[in-house]
């Protein structure tokens, strides 16, 4: 399939994304948002322009549209009615960067549509994302105070690589580590073994060790440097959520029957090395998140976070229904604050509480219902490397942001957007990891809309594509006679 020049531009410039929020101190920062937000609209206009350069505007809809549009409008009402919002210029600034982030997703679900494109945002998210662990475990040793040693001071000690808080690192690894771990366990289309027998790990050793490997070769050496650096970076909540997203992997292979548990047991074991290797980077401060972790689920009522949470459920009580405004928990929890401690509390400590107080339970609910929604279509695809690893950085993600600050963060939004409309956009006959080609997903043979402005649900897709998905499944059987489906022979 031949990519044409805007959907190349839109590519450029979703990776020049995926490189720049992290190593912008997750974009958190107003000139850094602003930097990503052009990109973004950069993005936009180019999908109009190839849109419109065929005389037809068609735009296919992700699962969980229809809530997260009506969650959309109801962030941005307190932007245009007064009095809503308890600080006009903090929604606004909050509402602006969640528009970004759903507009990188649309635009992202309607370009993704060939397996090169997929192997590039994959390689983009592993490289960037060992390059920031390094970094991080490198600034910890030598840590003066400044990120990147002659940037801002760090308002905390618990700053790591170029986030201001280590939750927010570990959060980003719970998402690339599932990713690269897919990219890890997949098998190129028509790679053959050179041995008679099945192969044994000797086998698996010595393939990894000749030349005969690739640089995929690398990636299980890059997850451990990613997944150590999270567990040791001394996130509670980062390391809870890593673990719970490669536990899905793993229970996702075990599920889809005797084929694929080779692939689980690989899992499970990159799963002990990953926390072997987190314990050498630094022992002392797993073995002190662990105490920590177990201090605070044995005794909940002393814990500061509980009593924060506890405060903001009766600052939510006195707007249940719409809520503060998006972005307002600093301004209008001192109203309501009981807990005594030389601390400026910003955030709730918990997106989903925050979201609560922020938004009210009519926002909370639209929220849960979108994720609830994508979750559901996660799970109705066939369990492959790409979509296993879309549901744990998302199961991964919900579960971090019950006792962390996280999401909001938009280096965390964009990447996890990305690895969910990866997973939902391979079609299931279609294997994103072979080599030769760039076989496209069954609605990119559709014929041309008749209707110059096409909105498309995802149920319509399904419907009206059956045709197509066969003939494209057929033509790609023509190709590539030889090569594999998910490791299984055609």
């Amino acid at each position: 399939m031949t990519v044409s020049w805007p959907d190349r531009i839109i590519e450029t410039g979703a990776l020049a994304v995926l490189v720049f929020t992290p190593l912008a101190f997750g974009t958190v920062e107003p000139w850094s948002e602003a930097i990503a937000e052009l990109v973004i609209v950069g993005m936009a206009v180019t999908y109009v322009v190839r849109n419109l350069r065929d005389w037809e505007f068609r735009v296919e809809l992700p699962p969980g549209w229809l809530p997260s549009v009506l969650f959309l409008v109801l962030i941005t009402l307190p932007v245009v009615l007064p009095g809503w919002s308890l600080d006009p210029h903090a929604t606004r600034r909050a509402a602006l960067k969640l528009l970004a982030v759903a507009t990188f997703v649309l635009i992202c679900y309607n370009t993704y549509r060939t397996r090169a494109q997929v192997r590039r945002a994959v390689w983009t998210m592993t490289i960037t994302g060992t390059m920031i662990a390094l970094f991080g475990v490198v600034q910890r040793l030598t840590w003066n105070g400044r990120l990147y040693w002659v940037g801002p001071e760090s308002p905390s000690a618990n700053a790591f690589g170029p986030f201001v808080n280590r939750t927010h690192f570990a959060g980003l690894m719970a998402i690339v580590v599932p990713a690269a771990l897919a990219l890890a366990l997949a098998r190129p289309g028509g790679a053959r073994w050179k041995y008679p027998s099945a192969p044994r790990w000797r086998d698996r050793f010595r393939t990894w060790n000749s030349r005969d490997g690739d640089a995929r070769s690398l990636v299980p050496l890059l997850i451990l440097v990613m997944g150590g650096a999270a567990l040791a970076s001394g996130s509670r909540g980062g390391a809870v959520s890593l673990l719970v997203a490669l536990t899905v992997m793993t229970l996702g292979f075990v599920a889809a029957g005797k084929r694929s548990r080779g692939r689980a047991a690989r899992l499970a074991l990159a799963v002990v090395f990953i926390v072997l290797t987190g314990f050498w980077i630094g022992s002392d401060v797993l073995y002190g998140t662990v105490g920590r972790l177990a201090e605070e689920i044995g005794r909940p009522g002393e814990s500061q976070r509980v009593q924060v949470w506890a405060d903001a459920l009766a600052l939510w009580r006195g707007f249940p229904l719409r809520g503060t405004g998006l972005d307002t928990f600093g301004v209008a929890f001192p109203g309501v604050r009981t807990v005594r401690a030389p601390v400026v509390f910003d955030h709730a400590e918990s997106d989903w509480v925050q979201l609560l107080t922020d938004t009210g339970a009519l926002g909370l609910l639209l929220a849960l219902t979108a994720v609830s929604v994508v979750a559901r279509a996660l799970f109705r695809e066939r369990p492959r490397g790409i979509v296993l690893a879309g549901r744990g950085a998302l199961l991964g993600t919900v579960v971090q942001g019950i006792g962390n600050y996280n999401l909001p963060i938009m280096s965390n939004s964009i990447y996890l957007g990305l690895i969910v409309v990866l997973a939902l956009t391979m079609d299931p006959e279609l294997s994103w990891e072979a080599r030769r080609g760039d076989a496209p997903r069954a609605d990119s043979a559709r014929p041309v809309s008749r209707s110059p402005v096409e909105i498309v649900t995802p149920r319509r897709i399904v419907e009206s594509n059956a045709g197509a998905f066969q003939r494209s499944n057929r033509a790609d059987a023509a190709r590539t006679p030889g090569s594999m489906i998910h490791g299984e022979p055609r």
